[in-house]
């Protein structure tokens, strides 16, 4: 039973109560949450809808994701942290991860007083199911984090593994499809969310949809935890110029379908550029928007590129990647600038 995973002063809570949640239906004069009368253009003066229902609806229309699973989280930050609160007993309980993975799943951990059980990825960087099979089996933890393309790896695991994990594990498994777009022949843990309800998936508007600073992270899930979770996140967390944001991503979603394309495209392109500099040893395949290598001296090529005012990812503290850099896909000119730096670099 899902009732029974969740924190009983979660699963129990009588939630606030917002002016905007209290009545149905149409209205032109709104008297009822203390609003300005005068805010300027775009009704940036009222309160957004707390449920936001065009935004879901809309993700309905364009991504698939049924009304009734969806939620939207201030990023998916906020995400990783409401399900920690949601699920998670402080100072009892812990989640896993597989590093090298995404930091913040540790971060809000931490933040929450939940212990964290580390399993290290294999030497070829996959998942090690036998040993989260132990560590689950030993530990118990209430939520298996995976991120699938991974990052910073770029790595997608096989749906197969996944689903094995998610069925032997009897908490919760989030797996964060925050890649997923940039990922050929990709295939999402979204439609297996009924067969098994403790799967959660997490989508983003981030990254192929090109709105990180509106900062929406998507929760798909089992309706019975999109429910307990629209009554505990805060009443108003995503703004209405960061609803509006999203709204106007998925109506130009043959933009978005174009940019991840040409994203997808360039990626191929800079590998292969990668693969022909001598001092490059590794180039890891990714289904992500960015590349991973390895060079002799990191820090020596990391600084060069600062200071020709290129900023990448030194990701060599991670286990498993010393001497690593992981380098996002931008745009053709920033591609270009950066070849040519990475041309006259003599390491």
């Amino acid at each position: 039973m899902i009732t029974e995973l969740f924190n009983p002063w979660i699963r129990d809570l009588v939630p606030y109560s917002s002016a905007r949640s209290e009545y149905s239906g149409s209205a032109s004069v709104f008297l009822d949450a203390n609003e300005s009368w005068d805010g300027g253009n775009g009704g940036i003066n009222r309160y957004p809808d707390p449920f936001m229902r065009k935004l879901r609806s809309e993700m309905e229309r364009v991504m698939k994701i049924p009304f009734s699973m969806s939620a939207i989280g201030n990023g998916s930050d906020e995400i990783i942290d409401m399900l920690i609160r949601m699920f998670c007993a402080p100072g009892h309980d812990s989640v896993m991860i597989e590093r090298p993975t995404y930091g913040t799943y540790s971060v809000f951990a931490h933040t929450s007083n939940v212990s964290v059980v580390d399993v290290p990825l294999t030497p070829s960087l996959e998942l090690d199911k036998e040993a989260m099979f132990r560590a689950i089996g030993e530990e118990n933890p209430k939520i298996v984090f995976i991120c699938s393309p991974n990052n910073p790896t770029g790595r997608v695991y096989p749906i197969e593994t996944i689903l094995e994990i998610a069925e032997f594990n009897k908490g919760i498994t989030v797996v964060d499809e925050a890649y997923a777009d940039f990922a050929r022949n990709f295939e999402s843990a979204i439609p297996f969310i009924m067969e098994n309800p403790r799967i959660i998936v997490m989508r983003t508007f981030s990254k192929a949809y090109g709105k990180a600073g509106a900062r929406l992270g998507i929760l798909v899930s089992h309706p019975e935890i999109q429910r307990v979770f629209m009554k505990a996140k805060p009443p108003y967390n995503v703004s209405l110029c960061s609803q509006q944001e999203g709204l106007d991503a998925l109506l130009h979603a043959d933009a978005v379908r174009k940019r991840v394309e040409e994203t997808i495209s360039r990626r191929t392109e800079f590998s292969a550029f990668l693969s022909s500099l001598s001092y490059v040893e590794t180039v890891f395949p990714s289904e992500a928007n960015f590349i991973l290598i390895r060079v002799p001296d990191v820090a020596s090529l990391y600084d060069y590129l600062l200071s020709n005012g290129i900023v990448v990812r030194n990701r060599s503290n991670d286990p498993l990647l010393e001497n690593t850099i992981r380098i996002t896909i931008g745009s053709e000119s920033e591609m270009n600038a950066l070849k040519e730096a990475l041309n006259a670099w003599n390491g």
